[in-house]
């Protein structure tokens, strides 16, 4: 049985919320894995559609959840920027600062910036034959391309393409990969960094 409500509260990072019925009672949770639409995001006060489920604690969520108003295509790119994209993007921006202040060769930023968009594309390309049931990208071909640099164009790409953003074990490799490329950085293009490989290759010299 299909009911009616709106959407009176939405957590963007956890991923759930609350409908209000427009029968009356008490609000109805919903997840994120409850949208019929999985590219678009809740408003606030947006109606929506929804059928009741009941778990074996005998709670009741809502499955099936629709947008009475059908979204944009444009939605999944203007939803707000989750924790791991404003990463990205503030790591490019101190790595454009130190090219700026000569501290890094140019290079070093478009190759992120190149290998970011052809990770994204691997990324669309993946979940297009996931779609289709056809031949996948090997999980570790998306983390080669990540550790070599192409880390924020992963990150984009699961937040708008809702893709490799639910399996654990992916994400906590594709952080490890992410902690990897930054030491690299670290090491060969700030002082510091610099300072502590050279001690290091002397200690092993001696």
């Amino acid at each position: 049985m299909k009911y009616k409500g709106t959407v009176v509260q939405w957590n963007h990072q956890k991923g759930f919320g609350f409908i209000q019925p427009q029968a009356g009672g008490e609000n109805v949770f919903f997840h994120i894995s409850a949208l019929s639409d999985r590219q678009s995001r809740p408003r606030m006060n947006e109606r929506v559609s929804y059928e009741l489920s009941v778990d074996n604690k005998s709670k009741k969520s809502a499955k099936s959840v629709m947008f009475v108003k059908a979204h944009s295509g444009l939605d999944k790119y203007t939803a707000p920027m989750s924790k791991a994209q404003g990463f990205s993007v503030l790591f490019l921006a101190l790595v454009a600062g130190w090219v700026w202040l000569a501290r890094c060769p140019y290079w070093v930023l478009i190759g992120y910036v190149c290998l970011s968009i052809v990770t994204f594309a691997v990324y669309a390309h993946d979940k297009r034959a996931a779609q289709k049931e056809a031949w996948r990208t090997k999980e570790a071909s998306l983390h080669l391309l990540a550790l070599v640099g192409g880390w924020p164009g992963a990150l984009w790409a699961q937040k708008i393409l809702r893709h490799k953003s639910q399996k654990q074990p992916f994400k906590v490799i594709l952080w490890l990969t992410i902690f990897i490329n930054i030491s690299v950085f670290i090491l060969v293009f700030t002082p510091l960094g610099q300072q502590w490989l050279h001690n290091f290759i002397a200690s092993i010299g001696y």
